[in-house]
């Protein structure tokens, strides 16, 4: 009997010890709006074709059952964010390999002024796909999403596409621009004295940039090229910065914009730079 008693005395304690303010009272309220939010989904999910997310199995190819996905979702951000960090350890290592110099001719100047570019830009993506790995890990751990889908991509694009999008995009971007930064040291360091070898080792690294875009190309699910997805992540991020009343975070604050302004001006002095060059080789 006193065993029976004991959680109604405790139950009893509780409501006496909230009516008096001792222990907070449960706020229903609260809970029910969290509940109807995480029902609702992501305002960034607009951005995704309705097709990729109602898509069905294959008939006799892909049968999925709905399962809690957090796991894999995880463990995909985790494994983009390694290979990601990597890649920025190696850049920056390359960023100032190549020192500028006054007496370098305009085409040197030129070529140089394009590696360090190309390689900043490969070190800011990469880096980028890191931090937005480390945030989407966090928000999962938080489970402040709807879990249940047949697969972790679709997960994913339903309830976190910003962060997706954003590993993503800059990830393979800076691959890439990791890529092309090579091929532009190769023909500046080989061209003068060794022309034929120049080529030959811009043509490879040309091609394997070409063939990596292809490869991707070929195999995608969700999105029909890498302009497309780099088109859906642009549009994810006005969306995320307009809206002043998202469903999930804050609003976006003045430091978004203050990134979009420096990231402006970044490109409209690159653009002087490089046209001074341009018009000094050609004028020589």
């Amino acid at each position: 009997i006193a065993h029976q008693a004991m959680p109604t005395s405790l139950v009893f304690c509780a409501v006496l010890l909230a009516s008096q303010g001792v222990i907070p009272k449960p706020n229903l309220s609260k809970l029910l709006k969290k509940k109807v939010e995480l029902q609702k989904g992501a305002d960034e999910v607009a951005v995704i074709p309705e097709t990729v997310m109602q898509s069905a199995d294959v008939p006799g190819v892909t049968v999925r059952d709905e399962e809690d996905q957090t796991r894999f979702a995880i463990e995909y951000f985790a494994s983009e964010r390694v290979p990601a960090a990597l890649i920025a350890g190696a850049v920056l290592g390359l960023m100032f390999a190549y020192p500028l110099q006054d007496a370098d001719s305009p085409r040197l100047a030129l070529m140089k002024r394009v590696y360090m570019v190309l390689t900043t830009a490969a070190f800011s993506h990469t880096m980028l796909s890191v931090f937005a790995a480390s945030l989407a890990i966090v928000r999962l751990l938080g489970h402040a999403h709807e879990p249940i889908a047949k697969d972790p991509l679709l997960m994913m694009l339903r309830e976190v596409p910003l962060y997706f999008l954003a590993v993503r995009t800059h990830y393979l971007t800076g691959v890439l621009t990791f890529t092309l930064a090579l091929a532009v040291r190769m023909w500046t360091e080989y061209s003068t004295g060794h022309p034929h070898f120049a080529r030959a080792m811009l043509c490879l690294m040309i091609g394997t940039l070409f063939f990596m875009i292809s490869m991707y190309n070929i195999t995608l699910i969700h999105f029909k090229s890498f302009v497309h997805l780099w088109t859906s992540y642009v549009r994810c991020i006005v969306m995320r910065v307009t809206n002043r009343n998202p469903k999930y975070g804050k609003p976006a604050g003045p430091i978004a914009f203050i990134a979009f302004a420096f990231t402006a001006l970044a490109l409209w002095e690159l653009f002087f730079v490089m046209k001074f060059f341009v018009v000094d080789i050609l004028d020589g």
